[in-house]
């Protein structure tokens, strides 16, 4: 079953012709662009496990579906259906679904100014300057942050001689982190002098297991030591 108005969603553009009036078209094309995202987003996770940005963006997601919703309770406006969890894809890899994020959000500032501008009813207008707002100074930023950090990750572990996909197996939330910390530093490592070759020439996990390791042994030997004295 097909939403009575499906060329006008698929199009995320108003029809002045169509036997609907702007603002219902506004405000369906805007949740059925919603409810596109948070398929997106959902999958992503669903593929890649619980990390950021995308867990974040599900969620605001639903924020703004229910924002919008609200409206078509209020305004009397059928809710679209949505087709999405049967027919989202999404790319192989992280920095592939990182890379479609920057590109979605940015399609959606745009999308959400073109109905701002088309729609006069102030209860609407301010729903979707919030939600672009959102787009613009949380969502976008954070995608591209998650791009450059995708990058910099495949760049090093390339260096190492392993595969680009290999940059984000899991070792575990701590050796996870650590091993982000050794990408960053890999990136700078020149001022870091005789470092620099560790950092350059050394698996990152196996950096971050190091690491790990010599804090576990830092804290045992600290341990010991202060039972000592107080013994």
């Amino acid at each position: 079953m097909q939403n009575y108005d499906e060329p006008i969603l698929r199009m995320r553009r108003i029809n002045p012709g169509a036997p609907f009036p702007v603002l219902h078209q506004a405000v369906r094309i805007a949740i059925y662009d919603e409810y596109a995202a948070r398929s997106f987003y959902a999958k992503v996770v669903e593929a890649f496990g619980q990390r950021q940005p995308f867990v974040n963006m599900a969620r605001s997601e639903e924020q703004h579906i229910a924002a919008l919703s609200g409206l078509c309770e209020r305004l009397g406006i059928p809710r679209p259906l949505d087709p999405f969890p049967l027919e989202t894809l999404i790319a192989h890899t992280w920095r592939g679904n990182c890379e479609r994020g920057v590109a979605g959000e940015i399609a959606k500032i745009r999308l959400y100014q073109t109905l701002f501008i088309q729609v006069a009813e102030p209860e609407v207008r301010d729903v979707l300057q919030n939600a672009q707002t959102v787009f613009l100074d949380t969502h976008l930023p954070a995608f591209r942050e998650a791009v450059l950090d995708a990058v910099a990750q495949e760049q090093y572990h390339t260096a190492q001689g392993i595969p680009p996909q290999q940059a984000y197996v899991r070792h575990g939330p701590l050796v996870d982190l650590m091993e982000k910390v050794f990408v960053q530093l890999g990136a700078h490592a020149g001022p870091l002098g005789i470092v620099s070759p560790l950092l350059r020439h050394t698996h990152p996990a196996m950096l971050a297991g190091m690491a790990v390791g010599g804090a576990g042994v830092y804290l045992l030997k600290n341990k010991s030591g202060r039972n000592k004295k107080e013994n």
